[in-house]
């Protein structure tokens, strides 16, 4: 059986949505949950998330969709303690029908993640523990996800630090940590780094500051590789009469990095949700879609990865 983990950047996620010209719109949440259960996600990492009663009140309207399949809830981080004035926080929503918490003895799951030595790391990962072993056709392995919004430098090179840090140090740890839940649960551990990385992972102008698709790292004392995927554009333009929906985007900034040894286990397929064509289709033009996406929604699209095991996986 298959999972669908999404990854969605909500701007300045709170019942309104300023734009950065001071204007504000109501937060559509109707759309939102919209996106969430038509896509089919089990499973969403977001960031922005600049209050609780917001991610909240998204979990009580997928709620009110009556469906024996699907149950809502939500985790909210709380403010990281960083050096940005106006920290945001971070949040996971998931269908407890399908993947439950690990509840570990004497620590907080999900809790941010203590990236003690990481220089140039603004805002720490927040990372989550979920399985969907002993519920209803569920699989014996745990997913571990790492919520990340790397910092919105004006030098990009800054950016790359935290994304080195991020994975070839924070990551590795991670996919090794051998903590138990409570009932001693012992299985399968699956690790992915889900966010807003403010990065490039494309062929593009070798001039521009880019990730690049495979990483080296002997962090552990070993050589690893992990692989970062999902090169569509994911970022939006302000709106300006634009005639296709590609001239909507501007950067692929969002994605997915997990370690190579993964990909012999696991069928993975990652995609942008095409959010445009799909929920606004009725604005109109595709740069009516755009702004009107950008006012009720936010200026990411939303990101998504399928996980299936492989036969004898």
């Amino acid at each position: 059986m298959g999972y669908l983990i999404g990854s969605f950047n909500i701007r300045d996620f709170n019942f309104a949505n300023k734009s950065k010209d001071g204007e504000e719109e109501k937060r559509d949440f109707q759309k939102i949950a919209d996106i969430i259960i038509n896509e089919g996600f089990d499973i969403v990492a977001v960031q922005e998330v600049n209050s609780e009663n917001a991610i909240k009140y998204l979990t009580t309207v997928l709620n009110r969709r009556k469906n024996l399949l699907q149950e809502w809830t939500y985790d909210f981080s709380g403010k990281a303690a960083t050096t940005i004035n106006d920290p945001e926080g971070y949040g996971f929503i998931w269908n407890i029908k399908r993947l439950r918490l690990l509840e570990l003895q004497g620590k907080n799951n999900p809790t941010y993640y203590n990236c003690a030595g990481g220089k140039g790391i603004l805002r720490p990962p927040y990372y989550g523990r979920f399985t969907a072993r002993q519920m209803l056709g569920g699989s014996n392995f745990e997913i571990r996800i790492v919520n990340v919004h790397i910092q919105d430098s004006s030098d990009e090179r800054e950016r790359i630090e935290e994304f080195n840090v991020l994975v070839k140090q924070v990551l590795p740890r991670i996919c090794d940590h051998q903590g138990l839940s409570v009932k001693g649960e012992m299985m399968p551990a699956y690790t992915f780094l889900a966010g807003d990385y403010n990065l490039r992972l494309d062929k593009g102008d070798r001039a521009v500051i880019r990730i690049e698709s495979i990483t080296h790292t002997n962090y552990t004392g070993r050589n690893r590789y992990f692989k970062t995927v999902q090169e569509k554009k994911t970022s939006l333009k302000k709106a300006n009469l634009q005639e296709t929906i590609e001239e909507c985007y501007a950067n692929n900034y969002d994605h997915f990095t997990y370690e190579m040894d993964l990909i012999r286990k696991l069928r993975i397929n990652e995609d942008r949700v095409e959010t445009l064509s799909r929920y606004f289709q009725n604005e109109g033009s595709p740069g009516q879609m755009l702004e009107a996406y950008r006012k009720k929604v936010s200026d990411h699209v939303p990101v998504k990865m399928s996980i299936d095991l492989k036969h004898g996986g």
